[in-house]
């Protein structure tokens, strides 16, 4: 059994979707395009649920993305500090 209660950015081996066999690379391309607009169509969908009805949509995708692009920065900010104490602590 697999715990996917952990934070990871990736899914365990065995559980990682694999393209349709078959498929060729610009198949593959396709489908992750499709998949991106779909994910943006739920993004623009949430937001324009937050908004007023005469909010302004991309203002909130603005900020949403801002914001995000901020803790994208502070993750990899923490992350790179666990690699630089990882690397000074294993003696060298």
């Amino acid at each position: 059994m697999h715990d996917l209660s952990a934070h990871t950015s990736l899914p365990p081996h065995d559980l990682t979707p694999r393209p349709p066999a078959g498929a060729t690379a610009a198949q593959c391309v396709e489908m992750w395009v499709d998949l991106m607009n779909v994910c943006e169509e739920l993004l623009l969908a949430r937001l324009r649920r937050e908004v007023d009805p005469d909010g302004d949509v991309m203002a909130a995708y603005r900020q949403w993305y801002r914001q995000d692009r901020e803790e994208h920065d502070r993750a990899l900010i923490r992350m790179l500090e666990r690699l630089d104490r990882a690397s000074n602590n294993d003696g060298s």
